[in-house]
């Protein structure tokens, strides 16, 4: 069962994925196509801190006979996750996977996952390109789906609107103390239409009941399109 996030937790929540030096990553893939890759992949994942973008924020006040325009210097929080792992032998002997995305968090506290730019020094230096998605809570006070709603659970229409059911998160750590142990689920959602393939993404975070912290995670992503149907199962626990 999910449950609303409070707002001043979610810094904690993006906080917390990158405190984790690594997370073991089972990835579990299925697809109509048979040409595509089946069945269950084992890696690692990993979140880098990067130095914090600025940008700046006007806001005017109007007086009798004046208005003020007041600017304010702001910054957006970012972190690299980067996943890694071996290919089945079948593929050929020694071929890995590796994939980055750049994670943010904005000063008004939403988070969001860029791609990263395609460039020289990308794994020295890497910035972030073009927005896959936002990622959607659903937070105390303001409205929104949940995964038990039902346009949340409606995996094959063919709507924007339409979200994936978020998977599961690992139970926590069997080392937790029982305050520890406590937990939660906090589903997000967020959706990235690539040209005429719509891929819908669903995470389910795991987190200590009183501060936020994450203790373990998951994501889906279901893609549609004229020549995919895919359905990948992330699960992320400590390692």
């Amino acid at each position: 069962m999910s449950s609303p996030i409070s707002p001043h937790l979610l810094p904690t929540l993006f906080a917390s994925l990158a405190r984790t030096p690594r997370w073991t990553l089972r990835r579990t893939l299925q697809s109509d196509n048979p040409l595509d890759l089946h069945g269950d992949l084992h890696g690692e994942a990993s979140f880098r801190p990067l130095p914090a973008t600025a940008g700046t924020t006007a806001a005017s006040t109007t007086r009798t006979t004046t208005t003020e325009t007041t600017t304010t210097i702001t910054t957006t929080t970012q972190t690299l996750y980067t996943e890694s792992g071996t290919l089945p032998a079948t593929l050929g002997a020694n071929l890995r996977w590796t994939k980055s995305y750049i994670w943010r968090l904005s000063p008004e506290g939403r988070i969001s996952v860029w791609f990263v730019k395609v460039t020289k020094d990308a794994d020295v230096n890497p910035e972030a390109d073009y927005l896959f998605h936002e990622v959607e809570f659903e937070v105390d006070g303001v409205g929104g789906g949940t995964a038990s709603d039902p346009v949340a659970e409606g995996d094959h229409g063919t709507n924007d609107q339409t979200y994936v059911t978020p998977p599961v998160p690992p139970e926590a750590p069997q080392s937790l103390s029982p305050s520890e142990a406590a937990t939660v689920v906090l589903t997000a959602r967020g959706n990235h239409l690539c040209i005429k393939d719509m891929y819908r993404t669903a995470y389910a975070f795991r987190v200590r009941a009183e501060t936020g912290e994450v203790v373990s995670w998951a994501s889906r992503h279901v893609v549609k399109g004229p020549k995919k149907d895919q359905d990948i199962v992330n699960l992320y626990s400590v390692g």
